[in-house]
């Protein structure tokens, strides 16, 4: 897939930072995610915004920044944004890379890398007042596969297949991380379609919402309302 031809990296095709944008995706066998954009403005590096992301009750944010590298965002992209409603508070120790690139990276045979280092702890109250730190660094190293038109409940795109390589690993001294594969695939103008991990689907998208444009036709409206009052006044009448 070429390019994205604008003078711009920012609004990113493939990590739309769109006010009002929503998207709803299924999640593991019967679980449903959401994932909104909100609060989107110009900064002089391009654009920036909150993700929220909602599942299973439990919500969480974090901070997306659009520029001329790609999309960053203060969780480290999508792990530290779904760990954000794993119900787990997350500090974040460390985040570098991006979580998407520029367009221009977002071709077959592109490649990028991110990682994010996190401190972890179960909520209050879940524990017996035991709550243990655990932090973690997950390496991500990304490769864009090819493009693919690919079918998911809320219709069919021409996407971008991304394979990722994620280690985990603690922050023990000699422990061992622990590595696993999972593919994503892009579709330009939405963003993340589908996530399959083992040769198992994770995320289905099922729906985009966008608000809707301000009618045009408004202005009219309000002209017709002063024309009826105009009517009522008529001493005729």
């Amino acid at each position: 897939m070429p390019a994205v031809a604008s003078s711009s990296a920012c609004p990113n095709p493939y990590f739309p930072l769109e006010d009002g944008l929503k998207l709803t995706y299924r999640a593991g066998k019967s679980s449903q995610m959401e994932l909104s954009t909100k609060d989107v403005s110009p900064v002089p590096e391009g654009l920036k915004g909150t993700v929220a992301v909602k599942l299973k009750n439990r919500q969480g944010e974090t901070e997306a920044t659009c520029t001329s590298e790609g999309i960053r965002t203060g969780l480290g992209g999508l792990e530290g944004t779904l760990l954000s409603a794993s119900g787990m508070d997350v500090q974040v120790v460390s985040a570098e890379g991006v979580a998407v690139p520029a367009p221009a990276t977002m071709v077959p045979g592109g490649t990028w890398k991110n990682s994010l280092s996190v401190k972890l702890q179960p909520p209050a109250g879940k524990t017996g007042g035991i709550r243990p730190t655990i932090a973690t660094t997950f390496d991500k190293e990304a490769t864009v596969v090819g493009e693919e038109e690919v079918t998911v409940a809320a219709g069919t795109f021409k996407a971008l297949k991304v394979k990722n390589i994620t280690t985990a690993r603690s922050s023990r001294p000699g422990a061992q991380g622990r590595s696993m594969e999972s593919f994503i695939w892009f579709a330009p103008g939405v963003g993340i379609i589908k996530l399959e991990t083992a040769g198992s689907t994770d995320l289905e998208l099922l729906k985009v919402e966008r608000p809707e444009p301000a009618k045009a036709a408004a202005p009219n409206k309000g002209k017709a309302m002063k024309k009826a009052v105009a009517v009522k006044k008529d001493p005729k009448e």
